[in-house]
């Protein structure tokens, strides 16, 4: 049973942007430049453009049955026993992707702030935090990630402004060595990175207004590739593709740059860290909030928000599994293939068949 929360075009558009920028983005620029080097500046504005084709299906899907989620659609759509595994899979994709994002999380607290503290009480306190705001229910979470929004955003923007003398043009020389294809290629691949957009397979019968999911959804997401290119244009432009390639945290080391722009505070890529940390709190709370949710449309239960305390043994099992640092990415290999898969596959071959099953009213 759906509940009686709402919430508005504009607070779906704050949630959109709060759940999708997270810690992985500092590190992501590392990854990008491992496989396409200098021309990383090249994927993320194409990433934008196949990424918003892909957002605009899942959306238009989802509008189609404005008053039912993911499982009733796609038990509408292609049956029950289509629609128990495929619900099943999202449940437990958006369970892996929580433990990923809190994994790495954790990962760089203790690189950067907190080196002496036991991993288990960095993770812990991030998931219980999150789960406490993630149980209020969907409104409170929603207000949540406007003030957050509202807050950080600006701010780490501004802290961006104070490296660009150290930004070097000569940094993105030569331009496509390799030729366009590997580009395209990565750029395509990486719309399994707009995890957090599948929140919206869920979210449509929660808008007050949900024929506008796809504006929500949309500018959302523009707003978020904004900071990431701005991010990953300036790690590129002021480390290098060499350094990018050996840096852990690369966003933290272009900010400690920033120390010697004249600034008044002693170690201002501290404070750069803590406000990316701040932003992680709505994305595991939306995520936990969202496998809670369709975790109580399985079970049918009326109230679903304490499951997310019940979700939160697994999440930790599944976040502290990799022994180290450089077994996660191996270890949480399937979340590419599951992202692209719900974000793109399957809302595509779910809204053709709908299509053909549901036409427009007046169509022959």
């Amino acid at each position: 049973m759906l509940s009686q929360e709402r919430i508005g075009t504009s607070e779906a558009f704050f949630l959109t942007v709060a759940a999708m920028i997270e810690v992985g983005t500092l590190i992501g620029a590392r990854d990008i430049a491992d496989q396409v080097g200098v021309d990383m500046w090249l994927v993320s504005p194409l990433e934008t453009f196949f990424s918003l084709g892909a957002i605009y299906i899942l959306t238009r899907l989802a509008m189609k049955f404005p008053q039912q989620d993911f499982f009733g659609f796609s038990r509408q759509i292609a049956g029950r026993w289509v629609a128990w595994p495929l619900s099943l899979g999202l449940l437990f994709y958006w369970l892996a992707l929580t433990a990923h994002v809190t994994r790495v999380t954790t990962d760089v607290i203790k690189n950067s702030l907190l080196a002496r503290t036991p991993d288990e009480a960095i993770l812990l306190s991030l998931l219980i935090v999150a789960a406490y705001l993630a149980s209020r229910g969907l409104e409170p979470l929603a207000r949540a990630s406007i003030i957050i929004c509202i807050v950080t955003l600006p701010l780490i923007m501004m802290l961006f402004l104070l490296v660009l003398p150290h930004f070097r043009f000569d940094n993105f020389l030569p331009i496509l060595p390799r030729g366009p294809w590997p580009v395209l290629r990565l750029a395509f691949w990486r719309i399994s990175n707009a995890e957090e957009m599948s929140l919206f397979l869920i979210l449509v019968p929660f808008l007050r207004q949900p024929r506008e999911a796809w504006q929500a959804a949309s500018r959302g997401y523009l707003v978020v590739m904004v900071v990431v290119i701005t991010v990953l244009t300036t790690c590129q432009g002021v480390l290098g593709i060499e350094l990018l390639k050996y840096s852990l945290i690369p966003g933290l080391s272009v900010t400690q740059l920033a120390e010697f722009a004249g600034t008044f505070i002693e170690r201002i890529s501290l404070v750069f860290i803590s406000l990316w940390i701040i932003l992680v709190f709505p994305t595991v709370a939306a995520l936990l909030w969202a496998s809670a949710y369709l975790a109580g449309r399985l079970l049918q239960l009326k109230d679903y928000r304490q499951l997310v305390f019940y979700l939160l043994p697994l999440v930790y099992f599944l976040a502290r599994h990799p022994g180290s640092n450089l077994e996660v990415k191996s270890f949480f290999f399937f979340l590419q293939p599951l992202g692209f898969a719900f974000l793109l596959i399957i809302p595509a071959i779910l809204y053709l068949i709908a299509i053909i099953r549901f036409p427009p009213a007046g169509s022959s």
